[in-house]
């Protein structure tokens, strides 16, 4: 009898003990779950394109593109400065504040372009709005005979001392004012305000013919504040 109870109290304890493990093992997995799968590097191609230099397009690196391009890249002519009388400010420019509708000349002249002209000028310290203002005419001949063709355009920019230093040295970017090739063009254009600095400028007159043909061009610019 003893031997009976015995047996179905062994037989309880294997099958309670059965159950324990079944529910342990239901709550464990038995096989690890798959690592999420890192993303692959990008395609190399790809990469490389991502990492390129933005390009910049207009005049001034239309410029730039033909001078690299052109055979003669190496012995491209040099950017000329057109001398001219520099306007001087008077003392009082240089103190208080930007008084409204005064009016400094810039340019006001006849010259030849045959690659690059170059005419600086400096906006007086204090200056709250200034604004370049004026006009260009380009010619083929001095006399001032206009062309019906577009052999006589010409091309303008207006540069910082930073944008002219990389314009020296060949580097195509962006300018504080462009204007397409043309045979005659209007500019009104805002300048940054400047502090207690003066700041320089350039105008830039561009020939973008191929054969460099010497071209005139009639200018007339001022500087309004």
């Amino acid at each position: 009898m003893r031997s009976l109870f015995g047996l179905l109290l062994t037989a309880i304890v294997v099958l309670f003990g059965g159950i324990y493990a079944w529910n342990q093992m239901r709550r464990v997995p038995l096989v690890a779950p798959a690592q999420p799968q890192v993303a692959e590097n990008p395609i190399y191609a790809e990469a490389q394109e991502a990492q390129k230099a933005v390009a910049f397009s207009g005049p001034l690196a239309d410029y730039m593109s033909r001078q690299k391009g052109s055979p003669e890249g190496k012995e491209a002519k040099p950017v000329e400065t057109l001398q001219v009388v520099p306007f001087r400010p008077s003392e009082s420019d240089h103190v208080g504040g930007s008084v409204v509708g005064t009016s400094m000349p810039v340019l006001q002249t006849t010259f030849r372009v045959r690659g690059a002209v170059q005419v600086p000028f400096e906006v007086p310290p204090h200056a709250a709005t200034p604004r370049l203002l004026g006009s260009y005419q380009s010619f083929l001949k001095a006399a001032g005979a206009q062309n019906a063709d577009t052999a006589a355009e010409i091309g303008f920019l207006v540069l910082n001392d930073q944008q002219f230093s990389d314009f020296l040295k060949g580097r195509s970017g962006e300018a504080a004012f462009s204007a397409d090739d043309a045979r005659q063009q209007e500019v009104n254009a805002g300048l940054p305000p400047t502090m207690n600095q003066a700041q320089e400028y350039h105008l830039v007159f561009l020939n973008n013919s191929k054969d460099k043909e010497k071209k005139f061009v009639q200018a007339d610019f001022r500087i309004e504040f």
